[in-house]
């Protein structure tokens, strides 16, 4: 397919607009129109790196959508557009390859079903050749404010969602061939993560801060300790841990602290809120767990096993 034809048969006229893009696909540009403040937030996804490369078009889509929304959710915004730049190898685009438009296809439409969901349209992108499979989203969302890192306050509780660890503890085993032994729950984590949308859109009112914890828990803590100027107290048998990573012991701590891709939330909010904070998620059916407080200091990460202070010798995932 040339790239015009791709486009048109793969992601035009896809159900679902927003009021607010008076343009989208089809012009040079798209046009955004909404007197709220607009959340933007951009995720590029390799293969190699951010998915395997024996990963199927399906899993593609959901490895490169999904943790994007995630930072809409961290801002506390509600998605309304994103825009798509899709490099394609030769050997996707090579016309002896029989499968190549059945990959984009079924890539195609799982990304629509998943924008779908979201309530997230398709308004624009670009499409290239290039060396390596690759995907750049670009997600937009709004909200009447948005939730920063730097808000935290002393004297908050600290709270991540969902379960932590999972998804890290699958990819060894998905790497090696091995996906089978990997427990239900930590290949839906890895394939399948769930931006906590709905929540952070009902939480938002409470929140003092907020991150994604894409990277691990361990560094994405201290991002919003150090830009909040604060010290966070966490309690290590307070984080949200499976029976399958707490039998790992060390290493399944590890997992939960430093894996990355988890793609929930760590928040902030004041004591008094937390009533609010569990009903709301409980009517959600999310996980919240309340792990630690805010106290004065210089942005650190203090651990303690209950009482006792303990320092630990991992490191949060790096990029580079």
């Amino acid at each position: 397919m040339h790239e015009f034809e791709l486009i048109q048969r793969c992601f035009a006229d896809w159900p679902g607009r927003h009021a607010q893009v008076l343009t989208g696909i089809g012009d040079d540009g798209l046009v955004w129109q909404d007197p709220r403040p607009l959340v933007i937030s951009t995720d590029t996804a390799v293969v190699g790196r951010h998915f395997p490369v024996d990963a199927s078009p399906e899993q593609v889509a959901g490895r490169a959508f999904l943790p994007a929304l995630s930072d809409l959710a961290a801002m506390g915004a509600s998605p309304a557009f994103f825009t798509l730049a899709l490099t394609l190898p030769a050997r996707l685009n090579n016309a002896s390859e029989p499968n190549i438009e059945s990959w984009i296809q079924a890539f195609a439409t799982e990304l629509r079903r998943l924008a779908i969901a979201h309530k997230c349209m398709l308004a624009g992108g670009d499409t290239t050749a290039g060396e390596q499979l690759t995907l750049t989203l670009s997600v937009h969302g709004t909200c009447a404010q948005p939730v920063l890192r730097s808000g935290a306050q002393v004297g908050d509780a600290v709270w991540v969602t969902g379960q932590l660890g999972q998804a890290a503890a699958a990819l060894p085993l998905i790497l090696a061939g091995n996906a089978a032994a990997a427990p239900p729950a930590w290949l839906a984590a890895y394939w399948q993560p769930k931006p906590q949308i709905a929540l952070a859109e009902q939480l938002a009112v409470f929140l003092h801060s907020a991150i994604d914890i894409s990277d691990g828990l361990l560094g994405d803590a201290g991002h919003l300790a150090r830009s909040s100027q604060v010290d966070l107290h966490l309690n290590l048998n307070a984080l949200p841990l499976d029976a399958d990573l707490v039998a790992l012991g060390d290493r399944g701590l590890q997992y939960a602290l430093a894996g990355g891709d988890d793609y929930q939330l760590c928040f902030t909010a004041g004591m008094n809120a937390g009533e609010q904070i569990e009903r709301i998620a409980q009517s959600l059916g999310v996980r919240v767990s309340r792990i630690g407080e805010v106290r004065q200091g210089t942005g650190q990460l203090h651990w303690y096993d209950d009482d006792r202070k303990r320092d630990l010798p991992w490191q949060s995932f790096e990029h580079f």
